[in-house]
C-alpha cells in the first residue's frame, strides 16, 4: 500500500505541475478550472466522510460501502497522531445515532489486503 500511495502522490504532483504550466504559459481557462476541481476533490472527499457515517449509522444501510470507500480515511485515522484521530472520530460521530461508534478495532485493515495485496 505504501508503494501505491507513493505512486499516487507523485502522479498527483506531476499532474498539478503540468496544469500549472498550462495555466502560466498558455493561459488556458479549462486548465484553471481543472486545477480548482483537482485541488478541491480531496477536501470534498474528507468533508463527505462525516455525513456518510451519520447516514449509515441511522439507516444501517451501506456500511460495507462506507468501509471500502473511506478506507484511506480509516488508515489516516489509524496512523495519525492522537489529536488527528480524535478529530476524525469526533467528526464521524457529530450527527450519528446515539450510541453509534466505530467497532471491530483494526478490521478495516483486512480490506487493504484484498485491494492492495499487502
Amino acid at each position: 500500500m505504501a508503494m501505491a500511495l507513493a505512486v499516487s502522490g507523485v502522479a498527483f504532483a506531476a499532474f498539478c505541475v503540468w496544469l500549472g504550466v498550462r495555466i502560466i504559459n498558455r493561459r488556458e481557462r479549462w486548465a484553471k478550472w481543472t486545477l480548482v476541481i483537482t485541488l478541491s476533490l480531496p477536501v470534498l472527499y474528507a468533508a463527505s466522510f462525516g455525513p456518510a457515517c451519520w447516514i449509515t449509522s441511522r439507516v444501517n444501510i451501506g456500511i460495507p460501502v462506507v468501509n471500502v470507500v473511506y478506507l484511506p480515511m480509516m488508515w489516516i485515522e489509524n496512523v495519525s497522531p492522537e489529536f488527528i484521530q480524535d478529530g476524525i472520530l469526533w467528526y464521524s460521530r457529530i450527527g450519528s445515532a446515539r450510541g453509534w461508534c466505530w467497532s471491530g478495532g483494526n478490521e478495516w485493515m483486512d480490506f487493504s489486503d484484498v485491494f492492495f495485496g499487502d
